[in-house]
């Protein structure tokens, strides 16, 4: 699980990336190609993502009727749909795009006509997308790592290299309503993300979110890894 191919690119894109609901237009259509030939890469182990351009999205998103739609098996982790669907929305970034999750935002009825889900396939969220006038400096409003990871600066300074940046970079994921429904636990050659609370549903996608950018950044180091189920979470082993 959890064996997408990761980009290089997504690193700077973490740092990068903005939720934004104001877009200038919808991605052209040279972009929508490029998007759509990743959504495909993104598609297996019981997520599909598929892009979407039409009506679906509720007014609090102006300017783009694009989005994509992440659909998956019902016995399907939720944490791999916040992984793929993150994937995408950092490949958004690194294009100049603007992406924002939506877990209300959305008329789930029309969504569903559009996207076609089968019986045993379920509809947790969607990611609009488009062009912004101009990408302002992110601002991440995020808890201090050393909350989430139970380590302090100087602790953090002891760590292997690609523990340091997986958890630099995790510290960015978004979450719903920035709860950060996480916590890191750091072992000789491993970090586990562990559920925090329940954070209206939308927990397990946050941490699948969290999954994502930890991966990035341990690449980002030089470290490959695995991921494998836990007690009340998912642990990366490093190698």
């Amino acid at each position: 699980m959890f064996e997408t191919k990761l980009e290089a690119r997504w690193y700077d894109a973490i740092r990068t990336r903005q939720s934004v609901r104001k877009y200038a237009a919808p991605p052209t259509d040279e972009q929508l190609s490029r998007l759509g030939s990743m959504a495909r890469q993104l598609s297996w182990q019981g997520v599909r993502i598929v892009l979407l351009k039409g009506p679906g999205l509720k007014s609090l998103i102006k300017g783009t009727d694009v989005y994509a739609t992440i659909i998956a098996t019902k016995e399907t982790p939720k944490e791999l749909e916040g992984y793929a669907g993150e994937a995408l929305a950092l490949e958004c970034a690194s294009m100049g795009l603007g992406s924002c999750w939506l877990g209300g935002g959305f008329y789930k009825s029309v969504v569903k006509i559009a996207a076609k889900p089968k019986d045993n396939e379920r509809i947790s969220c969607v990611l609009a997308i488009g062009q912004c006038n101009e990408l302002l400096p992110p601002r991440h409003k995020r808890k201090p790592l050393a909350s989430t990871c139970g380590k302090n600066d100087a602790e953090r300074a002891e760590l292997p290299a690609w523990q340091r940046s997986a958890l630099e970079s995790a510290a960015l994921a978004p979450s719903a309503i920035n709860r950060q429904p996480w916590r890191f636990i750091v072992t000789p050659g491993a970090i586990q993300v562990l559920d925090r609370g329940g954070n209206f549903g939308y927990g397990p996608l946050d941490r699948g979110i969290a999954m994502l950018h930890l991966a990035v950044g341990a690449m980002r180091a030089g470290a490959q890894g695995v991921w494998r189920p836990v007690d009340r979470g998912w642990e990366f082993k490093g190698k």
